[in-house]
């Protein structure tokens, strides 16, 4: 009987120090919140979610995936988590929203300064060549209105600051994309320089999120994870690593 005591102990400690795993799910291609270099993940989002979960004394898995399935992963409870959403309706619906974004997101339109475009509003836009990510919603009101606009498709981030760069021939006038993605790229390219921001398309906060599909405790995950955010945020903690990769 003390020996049976003794490995239940011993057991027990073994799979508290193992400690809980959280998976969490998203597009890689989002820099500067998510994207590869080689086969490491990287990140603005990677960094605080490690920082926040050391601090909860669980563990971070990363899964990425097109975004429709990581969205769809975390609906359907096969990952806990999902980052970085924007929050509607529908997705209050199946996922558990932290009450603290990670950051806001804005979405700009870009062009080359040389040009001079001039944007004031959507209507604007008609008339040009309005470069966009096929994968990534803008926000309801530009998502709908560009339905209207001719369109130049890009799969990536990247391939937008290129084709709005490309000397040889012009591809499009203006590009659609996320304001800290466009700014991070382009001074990874060499391009910083050249480009403007001519018009703000949206604003939005976004979040990780919890999977309401993978059990009733995810509720109190996201709690936990809003508590240790807004912790790191008091502390200067999550602007030091945006400064990092922003500035």
């Amino acid at each position: 009987m003390y020996r049976l005591f003794l490995f239940l102990c011993v057991f027990t400690l073994a799979v508290g120090a193992r400690g809980e795993k959280i998976v969490f799910a998203s597009y890689d291609d989002i820099p500067p919140k998510i994207y590869r270099e080689g086969a490491e993940l990287k990140g603005t989002y990677i960094e605080i979610i490690r920082e926040v979960c050391k601090r909860m004394k669980v563990e971070p898995v990363f899964e990425t995936y097109p975004w429709p399935r990581a969205v769809m992963m975390a609906e359907t409870g096969k990952v806990d988590a999902l980052f970085p959403p924007f929050e509607t309706e529908e997705r209050r619906k199946v996922f558990h929203f932290p009450n603290e974004p990670v950051s806001q997101t804005r979405n700009l339109a870009f062009a080359l300064k040389k040009r001079k475009v001039r944007v004031k509003g959507l209507e604007d836009f008609k008339g040009l060549t309005v470069g966009v990510n096929d994968r990534y919603s803008y926000g309801p009101s530009f998502d709908e209105f560009k339905k209207q606009l001719r369109l130049d498709h890009s799969t990536t981030q990247e391939m937008l600051v290129k084709k709005l760069k490309a000397d040889n021939i012009k591809r499009v006038d203006v590009v659609v994309a996320s304001e800290e993605a466009f700014w991070f790229l382009a001074k990874r390219l060499g391009y910083k320089d050249e480009f403007e921001q001519v018009f703000v398309v949206s604003e939005n906060p976004s979040y990780v999120v919890f999977s309401k599909a993978a059990g009733k405790d995810r509720a109190q995950l996201a709690e936990r994870f809003n508590t240790t955010l807004l912790q790191l945020k008091k502390e200067g903690v999550t602007k030091k690593i945006f400064d990092r990769y922003l500035k």
